[in-house]
């Protein structure tokens, strides 16, 4: 009996030992994808460069609120792992604190992403910085809020763009901040209102920043969208576009379209082929690029990523960022 307990014991301590490096190895293989996707650019200039002079050998990749699925979402951690992997841009989202302070957060309340309770506006940055953010389960990590400066400062000098993405600019304080931290060329801002809207609104600083802006299809699904067009006398998303190379020369613009056949591939057509100007696409969800999305594009990325890339992007934003590099280095989209 004891030597059988003893051959037991053995076989088990075998099997183990067996077992342990490919536990191992899938434990960390999130962490050794990131090291093997190299950025095409070594620079922010280069990639800034190449969005004013972009080619077909190249699609960028645009990752939304960070690496979210691997850290928690805005937070520093998440634009260190894309950095890591090669991603061109980090859609960040940022809001004010009570005292005046940009935090990284995307909702209006720190419940869904933080430890904490209650809307964003109602505490200070102290009180915040008290607070850890939470993954993308809901659970308590140990990463902490990050403020758009620490976000700027460590971005400086790095291959990497930001787009921030916020409802409440104060545009003439913010760009004395990406002054003072030297990334004025690494962050783009967009709107959807038309140039002589925002030219209106911020004035000589639209010559100063990389700026984007939004188009929607004139027969968009969210009526609000539609308003933007009437009330400004515009008939089409592509008068929208042209009025936009009147007199500016937008960074690139981020179209939206919520089925196959809308009006909008027309300003496309025109971005892309009589502009040379880059199109942003979303595959975040089915309403942004008619239904050809991340979750379905994972099982068949050339009938979804391909097919946003044949219908005119050369940016796409995405919640998968390693799986979209991946695809478009298969592809040869990444030379």
């Amino acid at each position: 009996m004891k030597v059988s307990k003893i051959l037991l014991a053995i076989a088990v301590m075998f099997f183990l030992a067996s077992c342990t490096p490919s536990e191992k190895k899938t434990a960390l293989k999130t962490e050794t994808e990131t090291e093997v996707l190299q950025p095409k650019f070594k620079t922010s200039d280069e990639i800034v460069e190449w969005l004013k002079n972009p080619n077909d050998d190249y699609v960028a990749v645009v990752a939304h609120r960070g690496d979210w699925r691997n850290a928690p979402e805005n937070s520093l951690q998440s634009i260190k792992n894309c950095i890591k992997i090669g991603v061109d841009i980090v859609e960040v989202d940022v809001r004010l604190t009570k005292d005046g302070k940009w935090i990284l957060i995307h909702d209006n309340t720190l419940d869904r992403t933080t430890t904490g309770k209650g809307k964003v506006s109602d505490y200070t940055l102290e009180d915040i910085q008290g607070l850890n953010l939470k993954n993308g389960a809901g659970s308590k990590t140990t990463h902490k809020i990050s403020t758009l400066d620490e976000v700027l400062n460590f971005i400086q000098g790095k291959p990497i763009l930001i787009n921030l993405d916020s409802k409440e600019w104060d545009l003439p304080t913010t760009f004395q901040l990406l002054k003072k931290t030297q990334t004025v060329n690494q962050v783009i801002f967009k709107w959807a209102d038309p140039l002589p809207v925002m030219r209106e609104r911020w004035g000589a600083y639209m010559d100063s920043i990389l700026f984007m802006p939004m188009i929607y299809p004139i027969d968009y699904k969210y009526k609000e969208r539609f308003k933007l067009y009437v009330n400004n006398n515009i008939k089409s998303s592509y008068e929208f576009a042209q009025n936009y190379f009147e007199g500016f020369s937008p960074l690139a613009f981020e179209v939206i379209y919520d089925r196959e056949d809308s009006p909008v591939f027309k300003s496309i057509d025109y971005i892309r082929k009589e502009k040379n100007v880059p199109v942003w696409v979303n595959s975040l969800w089915a309403d942004l690029n008619a239904g050809h999305y991340d979750d379905i594009a994972i099982n068949d990325p050339d009938a979804h990523w391909g097919w946003i890339i044949e219908h005119g992007a050369n940016i796409i934003q995405t919640d998968r960022p390693y799986n979209l590099i991946e695809y478009l280095e298969s592809k040869g989209f990444r030379d």
